[in-house]
């Protein structure tokens, strides 16, 4: 689709309101090429959507007087950031599909989809806030990618929604996840203790979702629901740990979109439903077990800054955590490494700077796992819980930390 026919698409789109462009492998490739080529096509528009960091790696604002909204800062978005081309929403992932569906006055969509089938195309990939835009009824531009999967259960949409539909093929995204270090092994191992057989689960993305899948391989009946699966799911479900997998978006290797499409056992489902909480509390069993960036001695935890400086978002954390805490016998594990950088930076601190918002508040928090254990904070008193984080601490910090909780003192530490 050349640069002219995309300025003609888009004036189906009314110029009030923001124009949602899809994130994950959804991220419609051929527009955003032709934005890059001609800023004049979208001058001066408003962007938003779920730009995942690490992931989607294009500046929409970085020409063209063009600004964003997004609930996720990134290494991506910091220069538009610091000068005010991006605006940050802090919104947790069900917020923000019933912002897309009732409050955000889109003025229209864009994203990827399967080629047409019955007279429908497939979101295949990532079908998470997609059909909040759908539901809007906003305007919809459709890019038909022959490389983007028709998966076998998941959203579909009528060829006559769209106000234009496009042909024009490019690679999905890809997310290599790194090596498991020993660190992360360790962490992988702790949470595997906490989970029991016939529990269903939700990973975050990343090095600990990894981790966690390679340290269940003896667990029998899992079920995975949740935002996100990576390639570690098809091991546990060929190893007979997992029965099923519930998500919103798959993100991984093309080799392994090829086959999570095919899988029977795996259905694509939107935020609407995977970060339900009234549904995930009708879950038995259900555990939410995510990463966190530092834990205070009061529990509170921070997901979201390193330092001062915000490097990603809420996301669906709370959703989880939440939903989780309803379940019957259900669990949240909030899992870090105990050090940053080298070693020489604490994780667990007497108290968060009072600089950096609170991610997690620490009523919310159950249990906290590092590669030295696991520490139970759920009906704990401030005092068992400071003391409960020490002893999963690295142990060179251990006596610095009781001696900071003790006085009350965290200059130290700040």
């Amino acid at each position: 689709m050349k640069n002219a026919i995309w300025a003609d698409a888009l004036r189906c789109f009314s110029a009030d309101g923001p124009i949602y462009v899809a994130g994950c492998c959804s991220e419609p490739t051929a527009f955003l090429n032709a934005l890059e080529n001609d800023p004049d096509i979208a001058q001066k528009r408003t962007f938003t959507g779920v730009w995942i960091p690490g992931v989607n790696k294009r500046d929409l604002t970085n020409n063209g007087g063009r600004t964003a909204k997004s609930i996720f800062a990134s290494p991506t978005l910091n220069d538009a950031l610091s000068s005010g081309r991006v605006s940050l929403l802090p919104m947790h992932y069900s917020t923000t599909f019933n912002w897309f569906r009732n409050d955000a006055n889109l003025s229209g969509g864009i994203f990827q989809v399967s080629p047409p089938r019955d007279g429908h195309v497939g979101l295949g990939m990532s079908c998470d806030f997609t059909p909040a835009v759908v539901a809007s009824n906003a305007p919809l531009i459709g890019q038909i990618n022959p490389a983007m999967p028709d998966v076998i259960d998941g959203p579909r949409i009528p060829i006559d929604r769209f106000q234009y539909l496009c042909e024009a093929e490019s690679p999905l995204i890809e997310y290599e996840i790194r090596p498991i270090d020993q660190v992360y092994d360790a962490i992988g191992k702790n949470v595997a203790e906490l989970v029991n057989d016939g529990d269903t689960l939700q990973l975050g993305l990343g090095k600990l979702q990894n981790a966690v899948l390679s340290s269940l391989a003896e667990h029998r009946s899992l079920k995975l629901h949740g935002g996100m699966l990576s390639p570690g799911i098809l091991t546990c479900l060929k190893n007979g740990s997992f029965d099923r997998a519930t998500t919103g978006v798959a993100l991984g290797t093309r080799p392994f979109y090829r086959e999570i499409a095919y899988e029977p056992r795996v259905c694509f489902r939107p935020v609407s439903c995977t970060h339900n909480a009234n549904l995930i509390a009708n879950i038995h069993q259900f555990v939410s077990i995510n990463s966190i960036l530092e834990v205070d001695l009061f529990g509170q935890g921070n997901g979201e800054f390193l330092g001062e400086k915000q490097i990603t978002g809420h996301g669906g954390l709370l959703d989880f955590i939440r939903g989780a805490s309803l379940s019957t016998n259900g669990r949240s594990i909030l899992a870090l490494p105990a050090t940053a950088k080298g070693g020489k930076i604490s994780r667990i601190t007497p108290c968060l700077n009072a600089r950096v918002p609170v991610t997690v508040p620490r009523a919310d928090v159950d249990w906290v796992v590092t590669e030295y254990g696991s520490a139970r904070l759920k009906h704990a008193t401030l005092r068992q819980r400071a003391e409960n984080l020490i002893k999963i601490a690295a142990p060179k910090f251990r006596d610095s930390l009781a001696r900071a909780w003790s006085r009350r003192d965290f200059t130290e530490f700040n």
